[in-house]
């Protein structure tokens, strides 16, 4: 289909700051440090994280097309491109002749680089693509605007960010010297007063010049009836019900989630119950739904299935709800409270756990972790793998006894495990 725009909104990522996603719009904006698509192209240097489905290069594509109806040069290139071919080479001959003014004159330009994910996975190195890339920028680089998307599973949170520092430096600007005005008894009283006052209602942001890393915000309400209706749901008041009755606000947190619902309402003309649409988004986010993607053959339904069931069960035992990243230094912070896949899936090659890891059925939490797209997945998944065990002739007393516990003389479900025992 046909892009839809959203007016997407932006929540940076930090080490020690937690992003606040659960806000309207304009809470978001006046809370949680939420950026929109002008207030990004202010930047010299962004990173776009994504899982799938968020549609991350049909944004990347409308920006290219929104800066240059406004007169000012955009490009996009695929970053495995990027590698092969450079900067120049991997451009239609009409954006050649627009890059070429561009670099010769005076003015900014905007520079999507897109998916590092599909790169790697080809074997393409990214700090090959960005030397290229910095090459034909050459003195140009200080104009330029370059924004980098990658799937969350692929970013080496400390290589990765190094190299672009590295390699595409931004410098900030010159500060013009101004002659003082105002009481120099008074100014600098109330200038400290109006300081304290600024900084307690506003969140601290990033120089326009430092790397910013950011994600994209869940869908509102309204992006959602907006995109269900361009996906051909027919009722699309009926549609948004639905999602109220039976608990779906979750599963419409991204443009792919949504259009699954929207293709499952054109097929049956209804929303199935909560748990229909689980086990529905579970079989559907399992799949790799792009087919050229070099890992797409690497897991078969069946084996990731098995992996996410072993996964989930993990995490609840464990009670957590995050993994480690694929590609994460192994930075204690970050990998505190969060379980590495390959503990768990131990036998796998490390190309089949980056695979799963890459699949809808996740999505970014914190700093270098992920987490399953919403809590109830895990818990299907969950009770899942203990139906699994259960089938497979495991002791029924074994399993039992990791649901059921004493508690002051009383059986009773661990209270962490009730959602996958039901």
């Amino acid at each position: 289909m046909i892009f839809v725009q959203l007016n997407r909104s932006f929540f940076p990522i930090s080490k020690d700051r937690q992003p606040v996603l659960e806000a309207t719009r304009l809470w978001g904006h006046k809370f949680g440090d939420w950026l929109d698509w002008p207030d990004l192209r202010q930047r010299k240097r962004v990173v776009l994280l994504a899982e799938a489905l968020s549609g991350k290069s049909e944004e990347f594509r409308s920006q290219v097309e929104e800066i240059s109806a406004s007169g000012s040069p955009a490009f996009m290139v695929r970053v495995e491109e990027l590698a092969d071919q450079g900067f120049e080479a991997a451009l239609e001959p009409g954006s050649v002749r627009l890059f070429e003014q561009w670099r010769s004159g005076t003015g900014l330009a905007w520079f999507f680089l897109d998916s590092v994910d599909e790169a790697r996975l080809n074997r393409k190195s990214f700090e090959t693509a960005l030397k290229r890339f910095a090459r034909d920028l050459n003195q140009a680089a200080e104009r330029a605007h370059v924004f980098i998307s990658c799937r969350v599973s692929d970013w080496d949170t400390a290589h990765d960010r190094a190299l672009i520092e590295q390699l595409l430096p931004s410098r900030a600007a010159p500060v013009s010297e101004e002659a003082p005005s105002g009481n120099p008894l008074l100014d600098p009283l109330f200038e400290t007063k109006a300081t304290k006052t600024t900084r307690a209602q506003e969140p601290p942001r990033l120089p326009p010049e430092e790397l910013l890393v950011v994600q994209l915000t869940p869908l509102s309400s309204e992006q959602c009836r907006t995109l269900a209706g361009a996906a051909g749901v027919s009722n699309v008041d009926e549609f948004m019900t639905q999602i109220d009755r039976n608990g779906l606000d979750a599963f419409t947190d991204r443009p792919g989630d949504v259009l699954d619902l929207a293709d499952y309402w054109r097929s049956f003309n209804r929303l199935g119950s909560f748990a229909e649409m689980v086990k529905h988004s579970v079989s559907t986010k399992l799949r790799e739904i792009e087919t050229y993607r070099g890992d797409s053959d690497v897991l078969s339904l069946a084996k990731a299935r098995e992996g996410a069931e072993r996964i989930a069960a993990a995490l609840t035992l464990r009670k957590s709800f995050t993994l480690r990243a694929s590609n994460q230094d192994p930075d204690p912070s970050l990998a505190s409270g969060a379980i590495d896949p390959a503990l768990v899936l131990d036998e796998w090659t490390e190309a089949q756990r980056a695979a799963l890891s890459r699949r809808g059925i996740f999505a970014p939490s914190t700093y270098g972790r992920i987490r399953f797209h919403h809590r109830a997945t895990q818990e299907y998944l969950t009770a899942r793998w203990l139906f699994r065990l259960l089938s497979s002739n495991c002791p029924q007393s074994e399993i039992w006894s990791l649901i059921f516990a004493d508690r002051y003389g009383v059986k009773t479900v661990v209270p962490s495990l009730r959602p996958a025992a039901v």
